[in-house]
Order: C-alpha cells, then structure tokens, then sequence
C-alpha cells in the first residue's frame, strides 16, 4: 500500500507538478488550495503533510498547530517562496522534517519525504 501525501498549496501550478512527481515516485496524493480546504475534506490519516507556508486564510504553520491539535500525527514538510527571517525557525520548532525554498529541489523533496514515510512507497 503506498503512503498517502497531502500538499497544501495555493498556486495550483507548484501543487500539481507536486502532485505528478510524488505520484511517479510511488506515492498517492491528494492536494490542497487551502487549510481550509483541507479542514472541510475530514482527510483521512496521511502519512506526511508538505505545506507551503504562505497560505491564503491561516499560514502553515497555524494550519500544522490545528492538525495538530485534532490528533493528526504525521511528519511534516514546509516549504515557501517568500521566507521571512524567522520561517527556518519556525519550521524547526514545529519539528519539520525539511523546509524548502521554492522552487523545491525534486531529489532533496523526494528524500524528505521518504525520510518522512519511514520507508520506500
């Protein structure tokens, strides 16, 4: 059984080309415009999070302390294209297996992932 990935992502272009590479790489995958979006689907368990940092309504790492907060327990992975100066920071306290500058490095997400998982897909 492959490991279930959820990607939240506002720009629909960096989500689905996500979504295609993880998707090649074994994984299932199901994305994301939004925390919100999210939130009103009830997802099921995941086997890791990636959230973009910057989203629209409640930013990532608000969105993580909610999942948190409701028992969700899978690893997570940030990413952003407008990092401030405290955003590694923030990620390592919300113990983030990585964090990304966009454009994500597709080998360096791929291990992060796998990390993540625990395992191969």
């Amino acid at each position: 059984m492959a490991h279930l990935i959820h990607i939240v992502e506002d720009d629909a272009a960096v989500r689905d080309s996500l979504e295609l590479f993880l998707e090649s790489h074994g994984f299932d995958v199901e994305t994301f415009g939004s925390g919100r979006e999210l939130l009103d689907a009830a997802p099921s368990r995941c086997s890791c999070l990636i959230l973009d940092v910057n989203l629209p309504g409640e930013t990532g790492f608000e969105l993580l302390e909610r999942l948190r907060r409701s028992g969700q327990r899978a690893p997570a992975i940030f990413m952003s294209g407008r990092p401030g100066p405290d955003t590694r920071t923030r990620a390592t306290r919300a113990n983030a297996v990585a964090f990304f500058d966009k454009p994500v490095p597709p080998k360096e997400l791929l291990a992060a992932v796998k990390s993540a998982t625990g395992h191969m897909p």
